[in-house]
């Protein structure tokens, strides 16, 4: 029988990697050297967006002063202290991608930057995908398709033929525009209810259960 894919597509942060929390720290950790205490709450609910939007976000609701782009310069360090040298690859995902490489295309659209994903991975890591795009290769990040479509152009694969598998909303959206399957990742940032009302086919604990969906 066919196989309903020919490629997946993978989320970084929070789906592959356990890094969500070093990055809300970086977030807080940041602002408060600015004098700006962020509330919890609603920074979880922009986790998943690429950096600048979040930062676009947070000076709306804040009315702080600082320049975006320096601030986005300023918060990889912070995210580089708290990260330190951790092995953040979540159990199991390097197991299932090499099964999955056996069958189909993989790739990467983070919402990171080319250095945050270079210093979040190994390189052992990195050749387990045949593309990765990063927010350095687009203008639009998640929520909107770009990435997805980037990829899809670059394996000359119709978009029917992809899954995208991510643990946030914005994956979904993206996903949902791009004309591509998603299945959702449940973190504590979206749940399993979030993730299926923004059109998730299945939502998943772990990148593990994929090999029970796919293989």
């Amino acid at each position: 029988m066919e196989k309903r894919y020919s490629a997946v597509i993978f989320d970084l942060d929070g789906t592959l990697i356990n890094s969500l929390p070093y990055h809300f720290l970086a977030f807080k950790d940041l602002l408060l050297e600015h004098g700006i205490r962020v509330d919890d709450k609603l920074l979880g609910k922009l986790i998943g967006m690429p950096t600048a939007d979040i930062l676009k976000h947070l000076k709306k609701k804040y009315k702080f002063n600082e320049n975006i782009a320096d601030l986005r310069e300023e918060r990889r360090y912070h995210y580089f202290k708290f990260l330190g040298n951790r092995n953040i690859v979540f159990s199991g995902v390097v197991e299932t991608l090499k099964k999955l490489r056996l069958d189909y295309k993989l790739a990467v659209a983070t919402g990171s930057s080319k250095v945050i994903f270079s210093h979040s991975t190994s390189k052992d890591f990195q050749e387990l995908f045949d593309f990765v795009v990063t927010i350095n290769d687009v203008k639009k990040g998640k929520p909107y398709p770009e990435q997805f479509n980037f990829v899809a152009k670059k394996f000359r694969i119709p978009s029917k033929r992809f899954l995208v598998v991510g643990d946030s909303v914005y994956d979904a959206m993206a996903a949902k525009k791009a004309g591509m399957d998603f299945i959702g990742v449940s973190s504590e940032y979206n749940s399993t209810k979030e993730l299926k009302k923004e059109g998730a086919i299945k939502v998943i604990k772990k990148i593990s259960e994929l090999k029970k969906e796919l293989l």
